[in-house]
């Protein structure tokens, strides 16, 4: 059975750094703290709960601290997590249960979802100690990564997941942390081309908009990397969507496809768009189903939800606002087998039988609605989606459009 190291860096946590140690505790033979400059009690907390702590001064450079950490592990394999990171006893015990099934000598990094509110991701979360130094190592001074992973030996476990669950009043004490970093790293002469796209990142999601706007002109002129530009793209969707400015935010999304039509994220917010804002139920049905048959990139820090729960969960409501009650169905049925975090719609709609079961009428106004609205010629998609957002469920609708069409229960609408 392969042994697992645990590698931290922390400064001032502790509100938290008990909790994480105590998951961890669970699935590491061997815990590693280092501390980049606590004032408050963290080194303490850490000592207590079993860890072994070192020190390192902060040189405001996350990769150089991370490297740190990782030298002075010695178990074959080593996993991070912040200090501000929480485990679930079954994630635990799945994360414990790899080391007999899975971490091995031929292996070298293991993916894990990471739930960092408002993103759902994979990070590289696992290597191989062996390989640290003379192969793999951690770079760049913000939003630090992994580099040296062969894509080949490489796993990514959609059912394990870390969530980062830091203290309400943390965002506070970080706010604008990371962008000046990034500021100080440029002025200081970095210009390639990871620096700037992780600094046009970090504009766009902190929402500086004119400060984005003016470093998107000097990212485009000087990075050319499709898949950095990718990813440019469907964020700068998010941003102008934001600041409700939705042309904005549309334009860039088919830019994105242009730049790497392999990935699922542009596809996915487009086809979400297209239902959830114009109604453009086919545009949106075929983004969709686009999405949801790309594979999970081995390259960059691919969006969790884009590429499982995702499109499926948006076709299976384009499918109903279509009346494709069957295809509905299935394609709850995979949403739900990917983990979404919302799950009673998709759970509503695979209970309901449209061909049958039990009605459930709407309430006689709105029957009369619904009725009203079908003999003007209003679409039928426009009158199931007004009926969503009122909350009524998928068989309250099905009932109402079979009394409204004076069909038979049990006949197909």
């Amino acid at each position: 059975m392969a042994t697992l190291s645990l590698a931290m860096i922390v400064k001032n946590e502790g509100a938290t750094i008990e909790r994480v140690l105590k998951c961890a505790k669970n699935f590491c033979d061997e815990m590693i703290v280092v501390d980049t400059g606590s004032t408050d009690d963290t080194v303490e907390k850490a000592k207590a709960s079993g860890a072994i702590v070192h020190h390192f001064a902060w040189i405001d450079d996350f990769a150089a601290a991370r490297n740190f950490s990782f030298s002075k592990c010695s178990c074959d394999w080593i996993i991070w997590l912040d200090g501000d990171d929480i485990v679930t006893p079954e994630n635990q015990k799945m994360i414990a249960d790899l080391k007999t099934t899975t971490l091995d000598n031929e292996l070298e990094g293991v993916y894990l979802r990471y739930i960092y509110p408002p993103f759902v991701q994979w990070r590289e979360r696992m290597i191989r100690r062996n390989l640290f130094g003379s192969k793999i190592e951690w770079r760049e001074p913000i939003h630090e990564c992994i580099h040296g992973i062969d894509a080949a030996k490489q796993k990514f476990f959609d059912t394990i997941f870390i969530k980062h669950d830091p203290p309400p009043e943390r965002a506070a004490t970080k706010k604008d942390r990371n962008i000046t970093i990034l500021r100080k790293h440029i002025e200081n002469g970095a210009n390639d081309e990871r620096t700037l796209f992780m600094y046009a990142i970090e504009c766009l999601h902190s929402r500086y908009l004119e400060e984005a706007e003016r470093m998107l002109e000097t990212f485009f002129a000087q990075v050319h990397h499709p898949h950095y530009r990718y990813e440019v793209y469907y964020k700068m969707y998010d941003l102008y969507m934001s600041f409700n400015m939705p042309e904005k935010a549309l334009a860039a999304l088919p830019k994105g496809i242009a730049e790497d039509p392999a990935r699922a994220e542009a596809y996915y917010r487009m086809g979400k768009y297209f239902m959830e804002k114009v109604d453009n139920l086919q545009g949106a049905r075929a983004l969709l189903t686009t999405a949801s048959h790309l594979p999970i990139p081995a390259y960059s820090v691919p969006e969790t939800e884009s590429y499982t729960y995702g499109p499926w969960h948006m076709l299976s409501r384009v499918h109903f606002r279509l009346g494709a009650w069957e295809a509905a169905k299935y394609a709850a049925k995979k949403a739900l087998n990917l983990n979404p975090p919302p799950i009673e719609w998709l759970e509503q709609i695979i209970a309901c039988d449209p061909a049958g079961g039990k009605p459930e009428p709407l309430p006689p106004e709105w029957q009369e609605w619904l009725a009203h609205n079908l003999q003007r010629g209003v679409p039928k998609h426009s009158l199931i989606r007004t009926l969503e957002e009122k909350h009524f469920t998928p068989a309250h609708i099905i009932t109402g459009l079979r009394e409204a069409d004076g069909k038979k229960a049990g006949e197909i609408i």
